[in-house]
Order: structure tokens, then C-alpha cells, then sequence
């Protein structure tokens, strides 16, 4: 399921970049950082794409468990996505009052 495959894909990114900015890898956090953003806008396509289809067909009645799990996944990793991106903000101007 593509809503899974970008949400899982967009948290393994964003916790790279958390860690790259807490070694002081600035460019490298940008570029982890803005690979999650990317992956978690195309979990959220996929999961309004499937929505709408089920919606069209007359079948949310018929939403299973992996589709739950899917909404699950795709909400924790916005969550995760946006902490980390306040998180590397902090540590960046952290950074810069120290070297400062």
C-alpha cells in the first residue's frame, strides 16, 4: 500500500535528519528533512486518492484493518515529521549562538 510505502518512508528521513542535526550536519539535515516532507506529501496523495476511490464506489463501508493501519502509520509520521522539523530549528540556532 503506497500510504504505508511514503509514510514509513518519510519517518526513516526525517529521523536521519534529526540525527545529522544533532552532529551539526546542517546540509545534510536539510536534505533528510526535505525527502521526508516530499514522501509524506505523496503518502498523504495516496491515502486521498484512496479515500475518493472508495468514496466514488459507494464502498467506505468497506475500510479494512490494513487501511486503519495505514492511517495510523500516516498520522505518527506527520506528527514525527513536524516535531523534528521544530527540533532541528532549535538545534540549529542552538548551533549558531554557540558558534556566535
Amino acid at each position: 500500500m503506497q500510504i504505508i510505502l511514503h509514510a514509513g518512508n518519510a519517518k526513516s528521513s526525517a529521523f536521519e535528519a534529526l540525527k545529522e542535526v544533532k552532529l551539526g550536519h546542517i546540509e545534510s539535515y536539510r536534505k533528510n528533512y526535505q525527502t521526508a516532507k516530499s514522501e509524506l506529501v505523496l503518502a498523504e496523495k495516496a491515502h486521498a486518492v484512496l479515500l475518493r476511490d472508495l468514496a466514488n464506489a459507494n464502498r467506505m463501508k468497506d475500510v479494512d484493518l490494513l487501511l486503519v493501519h495505514a492511517e495510523g502509520h500516516l498520522s505518527s509520521t506527520d506528527i514525527a515529521v513536524q516535531l523534528i522539523g521544530e527540533i532541528g530549528e532549535i538545534l540549529k540556532w542552538k548551533g549558531e549562538l554557540e558558534n556566535a
